[in-house]
């Protein structure tokens, strides 16, 4: 499942991180693909502190399972890279070659959680398009809400996609709650 928001600084890493850390607690086996490649902070919520990165994975110098990285339980994650920004854009071979490393890991886990970057950019819509479950975060302000609606729109009109979570997150109260919905709706 992806972690995606519109506008950044709305909480998906943090999300993901406390998603993985229940689903660890049910017993299930995680990973975590941090996938704002070109701003990675994964790594950095978990306290890691890993050699190498998907930048090198891309760039053919190490394999998948060379770069994942042992978190917390049983929480493994791919970190991605932080200021690099090439890795922004994926080309299509990029793209395949993460379809791949995806499907060599498959059966070693039960859930997949994909931090995406902000925003409608080509390579957060492929990690939504790949994904089966797409959670969507917003907040109270309203550009998030602004932003949140456009992604949601992008992926419904030119993608076919109809099934979103919504999750509200930095809400105070219900009625605050009930107006984001609303916004959104």
């Amino acid at each position: 499942m992806t972690v995606s928001s519109g506008k950044g600084g709305v909480g998906k890493s943090n999300i993901v991180v406390n998603l993985a850390l229940a689903f660890d607690r049910m017993g299930k086996k995680v990973l975590i693909l941090d996938a704002d490649l070109g701003l990675a902070n994964i790594d950095l919520l978990l306290g890691l502190t890993p050699k190498f990165n998907v930048s090198h994975v891309l760039a053919g110098a190490k394999n998948f399972r060379e770069v994942l990285v042992q978190g917390p339980g049983n929480i493994r994650i791919m970190p991605a890279a932080s200021g690099v920004q090439q890795l922004t854009q994926l080309t299509d071979e990029q793209k395949l070659l993460f379809l791949q490393m995806l499907e060599d890991v498959e059966a070693e886990i039960d859930v997949l959680l994909i931090d995406t970057a902000a925003g409608i950019s080509d390579t957060v819509l492929y990690f939504n398009l790949a994904a089966q479950e797409r959670i969507i975060v917003v907040t109270p302000e309203p550009t998030s809400l602004t932003d949140a609606y456009a992604l949601i729109k992008v992926l419904a009109r030119d993608y076919k996609r109809q099934r979103f979570h919504l999750l509200l997150n930095l809400v105070t109260d219900e009625k605050e709650s009930l107006q984001t919905y609303n916004g959104l709706a």
